[in-house]
């Protein structure tokens, strides 16, 4: 199910105007000019004594550094233009969500390697005592430390509320969480 949700976001952002298989344009602006609109007369005539200022004024590379300012420094990055044409970079400018899909399976990994650390951190002591230990802590500083007034409610009374006479709103609840989760992350 959440396999499908991932995939259905993924087409329904997909740039509908663009092929993967037929490489972009060469266009070198956003008006489709293909003529080149300076002059190379200029480089020649450039004064070369400071290699700083030419690097910063002219760039003779076909894909030169950007300049982006950070906190009140000029910092410099990589273009990465030149591989816009790239089968890959295709695929990503097809469908950006993918990248988001990305973030989450990092995310999803890191999580199941730290359910697995711990597993293997707690072994001797059990990993389920460690975790009650560490809920029945969190219990007591809801009840019983100066932070009681921001929980009116008593965590073993809305449980009780929920196991004796009140499952099917626990269901609802669950069924719930588990429809609204995915999608609205996705949203």
């Amino acid at each position: 199910m959440v396999a499908s949700i991932l995939f259905g976001a993924m087409f329904m952002t997909r740039r509908r105007n663009f092929s993967i298989f037929r490489p972009a344009s060469k266009t070198n602006g956003y008006l489709g000019d293909t003529s080149p609109t300076e002059s190379s007369d200029r480089l020649l005539s450039f004064d070369t004594s400071d290699d700083d200022s030419f690097d910063e004024d002219v760039g003779t590379a076909k894909f030169p550094s950007k300049r982006r300012r950070c906190c009140g420094t000029i910092v410099r990055t990589p273009n990465t233009s030149r591989f816009r044409n790239n089968f890959h970079s295709r695929v990503l400018q097809k469908f950006p969500f993918l990248i988001e899909m990305f973030y989450w399976i990092i995310n999803y990994a890191f999580y199941r390697f730290t359910a697995i650390a711990s597993q293997a951190i707690f072994a001797e002591s059990g990993i389920w005592d460690v975790a009650q230990g560490h809920g029945i802590a969190v219990l007591e500083t809801e009840h019983a430390s100066w932070l009681s007034f921001l929980f009116p409610f008593r965590e073993r009374d809305v449980q009780q509320w929920f196991m004796h006479g009140h499952q099917d709103a626990l269901t609802v609840l669950n069924k719930a969480y588990a429809l609204i989760h995915i999608p609205g992350t996705v949203g």
